[in-house]
């Protein structure tokens, strides 16, 4: 079909032009695939939380679940049978690269022996640096949020000692991967420092002594690329102050030192070189190599780690009767 313009011109009429269609339809697409994204990542998170390992405690009471600062949650096992009251506590701090991990990862072979020998034990959560492509679709809290958060969580049990039969001045840690590293950096930083924000904020942090399984202790140096980015929002410094290399001085709460010699994750080097700066400050520590035992406790090779986790686990719940009556530093 032609047409006569006013000038008597004919015209052949055109068709719309795709650049100037209606892009509302594409938009909506756009939000619904969106949306679909965020829902699917949030049923991951919640399939996932929902197999969070869960422990079983039979000596005592299981208080489960407990708020305490930055909306984050901890466990606290209180023995029955424990003949001296009020109870010292050793608190569990778990790993998994500051990005993933949970309280639940409490090892029942550490927490048994602890509640055996008289201990409560409380194992917590901390916010995590998830990064934004993470399953958890979650905010993400780099370096330092996760130390705030442990120092935190010993503030809170201090300050509710009474409610939990709690001795409030026998108070230790443990930790495995960087919860080693958490803990260190909690007894290494004393009661009141930069780390010490939020709630309960005039309760002292400090801690008797500490148990560092295997935590990464001068980061510059070893940390990966990926988890330097997510972790430590590519910040150098933080890397720093996230080694409990960085905080050794005389007088530190004793720490006692676990380290797998078939470890590729954290190698041997690393625990080396912090029981080599706490032995030359005088400080009380002790280094244990466990032979064949890679990282978290995995046999490597064909014969079972040497010393058991028995073992270890008795030799942790030594090291903390040994310095249960000293002073907090």
């Amino acid at each position: 079909m032609r047409l006569l313009s006013r000038h008597g011109a004919s015209v052949t009429p055109q068709k719309p032009s795709l650049a100037h269609a209606p892009r509302f339809p594409a938009i909506v697409c756009i939000a619904a695939l969106l949306l679909i994204c965020l829902y699917s990542a949030f049923a991951i998170h919640r399939v996932i939380a929902s197999n969070a390992p869960t422990v079983t405690f039979t000596l005592g009471t299981a208080y489960q679940d407990v708020t305490y600062c930055n909306s984050q949650t901890l466990d606290v096992y209180v023995p029955s049978s424990a003949a001296t009251r009020p109870l010292p506590l050793a608190i569990f701090v778990h790993g998994a690269g500051l990005t993933a991990g949970d309280k639940g990862y409490l090892n029942p072979t550490f927490l048994n022996e602890l509640a055996r020998a008289g201990f409560a034990v409380a194992s917590l959560n901390y916010r995590l640096a998830t990064g934004i492509l993470s399953y958890r679709f979650a905010p993400s809290y780099p370096f330092p949020a996760q130390i705030e958060d442990v120092k935190c969580g010993i503030r809170y049990l201090r300050a509710h000692a009474q409610t939990y039969d709690i001795n409030p001045n026998e108070i230790f840690a443990f930790g495995t991967s960087y919860g080693g590293t958490l803990v260190a950096l909690a007894a290494l930083t004393g009661g009141h420092s930069n780390f010490d924000v939020g709630p309960y904020v005039t309760t002292s942090s400090a801690i008797m002594a500490a148990v560092d399984m295997f935590g990464p202790a001068d980061l510059p140096g070893w940390i990966s690329s990926q988890s330097f980015h997510i972790a430590f929002a590519s910040d150098r410094a933080n890397l720093v102050l996230a080694s409990p290399t960085h905080y050794v001085k005389a007088n530190a709460p004793p720490i006692l030192i676990v380290q797998g010699t078939a470890d590729t994750t954290v190698p041997e080097s690393q625990s080396v070189e912090l029981y080599r700066k706490l032995s030359a400050f005088g400080d009380q520590t002790q280094l244990i190599l466990v032979q064949q035992m890679g990282h978290m406790f995995a046999q490597a090779g064909s014969q079972p780690i040497d010393p058991s986790l028995t073992q270890i686990s008795a030799d942790m719940v030594s090291w903390f009767e040994r310095y249960g009556a000293g002073v907090l530093r």
